[in-house]
């Protein structure tokens, strides 16, 4: 049985839950909670499945896979069957990977950014110093690396999660515009790119976000649209979130700072 190392709130590991929960694909759960530090948990041989030491990472057939959009696609890849999470026309397939390669040209990041200005960062400070130390002494990921550092001293006063704030604005307006003309990301059908996204606004969402992009109608029909999916509730709301109540709070400290960097931008 495929096994997938995971933990409730990461976006990556959402998406992926997302596309086993649509595709039926039994799975077993690590659950791997490496945004608190605890390195500790981690399989001896984790590393050598995933240098970069982060979830999600699947194991099937013996094959170890990281990154989750490498992943979902392989999922798609191997396992086939319904419903199909790939566009059949040529041009609906392009228009999907023009919105993911969107992930890895910066979203993903900016996400990430806001999880520790306004979480991540007051969990560290409560953590034993010696093994937050060892967490990032072990990270293999140098921007991810510079980037904590900064978010964790600065907090909400970070330059770089107003960047993040731009980043997502300009995302939304696109993503609204585009959904004005299009039922999905990438054509007439729910597809990889939608599921790729929609963790993103659970993510915003989870931190009293929402009214950003309330006059955003089509974007947030989309996203009331995907929540009612049954897959949504397996994959997204039963696995919960143990930084919830940390993550409301915080986001609604926060909002009035987050709210003069989304207009500005």
């Amino acid at each position: 049985m495929l096994t997938l190392f995971h933990y409730d709130r990461t976006s990556a590991a959402q998406r992926v839950r997302l596309c086993l929960e649509e595709k039926s694909i039994p799975w077993e759960s690590i659950i791997v909670d490496t945004a608190l530090g605890d390195i500790d948990q981690l399989p001896k041989n984790f590393y050598e499945l995933n240098p970069k030491g982060l979830v999600p990472v699947i194991i099937d057939n013996n094959l170890a896979i990281p990154e989750s959009l490498v992943i979902i696609e392989y999922l798609e890849e191997r396992y086939g069957g319904d419903p199909k999470l790939k566009p059949s026309r040529p041009e609906d397939l392009a228009q999907m990977r023009l919105w993911m390669r969107k992930i890895d040209e910066g979203i993903h990041v900016a996400s990430r950014t806001i999880g520790v200005c306004l979480v991540n960062r007051h969990i560290y400070k409560k953590k034993d110093p010696g093994q937050i130390k060892k967490y990032y002494k072990e990270m293999k990921d140098k921007v991810r690396k510079k980037n904590d550092q900064i978010n964790i001293e600065m907090g909400i006063e970070s330059p770089l999660l107003e960047e993040a704030m731009i980043e997502f604005k300009s995302l939304f307006l696109e993503m609204n515009e585009y959904l004005g003309k299009n039922t999905w990301l990438a054509g007439d059908k729910y597809s990889l790119a939608d599921i790729s996204f929609v963790v993103y606004l659970h993510r915003l969402d989870s931190f009293m976000m929402r009214p950003l992009w309330k006059d955003l109608k089509n974007l947030d029909q989309w996203y009331e649209k995907i929540k009612t999916r049954p897959a949504y509730k397996k994959a997204i709301y039963d696995w919960g979130d143990v930084t919830a109540d940390q993550r409301a709070q915080n986001g609604k400290e926060a909002y009035p700072k987050i709210k003069e960097y989304w207009d500005k931008a």
